[in-house]
């Protein structure tokens, strides 16, 4: 029999259990809800050349006000360097990044987005707005804060 390490022993019961299953399937289907809608209201906005992860990147860059270097993205974005890789790969030649060398590493080169994404950002913030208005209609904002710190725990909880 394999035994998984862990930092204590199991103590849910098989109701919480359960629960815990459901809750991790649900996170699941919810995860593939967002990105199948957030395609679509891509494709309504004329962003259709972009895939919901790929924008993340965009949004990131965005929020910096600075260039980044993809180490940093993928810090911050919590992906494997291969994935950051080809996002950014797939961004610059469709004209949403461009890459320059970092005057403080010549091994890593700065991503900043273009024009054509500074000029597409009001569409990207229509999109978010909609989206969050769907995902979250009938929240008020103590129920945000109790999901929101459900959320972060979680987080810590897998970050470490």
């Amino acid at each position: 029999m394999r035994h998984f390490p862990t930092d204590h022993a199991p103590t849910a019961d098989i109701a919480t259990r359960r629960c815990q299953t459901t809750a991790m399937l649900r996170l699941g289907r919810v995860h593939a809800l967002v990105e199948r809608r957030v395609r679509t209201l891509f494709e309504q906005a004329g962003l259709a050349d972009i895939t919901p992860a790929q924008s993340n990147v965009l949004m990131l860059l965005f929020n910096a006000r600075r260039p980044l270097t993809a180490r940093e993205i993928t810090h911050e974005i919590g992906l494997s360097e291969p994935t950051v890789s080809r996002f950014l790969k797939a961004l610059e030649a469709a004209g949403w990044v461009h890459r320059t060398p970092d005057p403080q590493d010549a091994r890593a080169r700065l991503v900043a987005p273009t024009d054509r994404a500074r000029e597409a950002l009001p569409r990207f913030i229509e999109v978010s707005n909609a989206l969050l208005d769907e995902v979250f209609a009938g929240f008020d904002h103590d129920e945000l804060s109790v999901l929101r710190g459900a959320i972060e725990r979680i987080t810590e909880n897998l970050d470490g």
